[in-house]
């Protein structure tokens, strides 16, 4: 009977949140263990969630797994996916980026139907962008708040909350600080919390 209880505990403490993505996501850039942005959701959640953290510092959309199931999903992708292919995309518009984010987001979505999924899009960095990039990284954003939408998922903002504040969220002009990473798992927090999850 003991044995029961016990394994009636672990079943209640069995919710999953599946953290995918990039350096948007992790600790390495806030200065402190556990400050990044799935960490700081994580506690957020509490002790019944368990976290399945494979957010990857220089992540693009080809390295994200997309067999893994929660039933919170959190993608933050597609910045260092622009960063490596932006003369492409300056040239060809961002039409190839969007189709492979539509994918990655379909396939996410087909290995967990019913999940909680909260996609992040793209901020700016530190440093002034010229205004064929600016339009550039909002042709991206368009694009995954339109994937989002298809999917079912939620579009979290994160351009729009780091606009004008880069110099106070970001480090090494690209990466998420403390700061930065707090404004993050804020937006998650409350797109959970909107959907019943918190």
């Amino acid at each position: 009977m003991e044995d029961k209880k016990i394994g009636d505990n672990k079943m209640a403490a069995s919710r999953v949140y599946l953290a995918l993505g990039d350096s948007m996501s992790i600790d390495d850039y806030t200065g402190v263990t556990g400050g990044g942005a799935v960490n700081q959701l994580h506690r957020w959640l509490g002790s019944k969630w368990t976290l399945d953290d494979r957010t990857v510092d220089g992540c693009c959309m080809s390295g994200v797994p997309t067999g893994a199931r929660g039933e919170l999903i959190t993608l933050t992708i597609g910045g260092n996916d622009l960063l490596v292919g932006a003369e492409r995309y300056l040239a060809e518009g961002v039409g190839s980026f969007a189709r492979e984010h539509l994918a990655l987001l379909r396939a996410i979505r087909g290995a967990n139907p019913d999940a909680c999924f909260l996609v992040g899009n793209v901020y700016a960095p530190q440093w002034p962008l010229l205004p064929e990039w600016e339009a550039g990284l909002d042709d991206a954003n368009a694009a995954i708040a339109h994937n989002a939408a298809e999917v079912g998922a939620r579009l979290i903002d994160i351009r729009e909350t780091f606009r004008g504040r880069e110099r106070e969220l970001l480090c090494l002009e690209i990466e998420p600080n403390l700061a930065g990473a707090t404004a993050i798992a804020g937006l998650f927090r409350d797109a959970a919390r909107a959907a019943g999850v918190l």
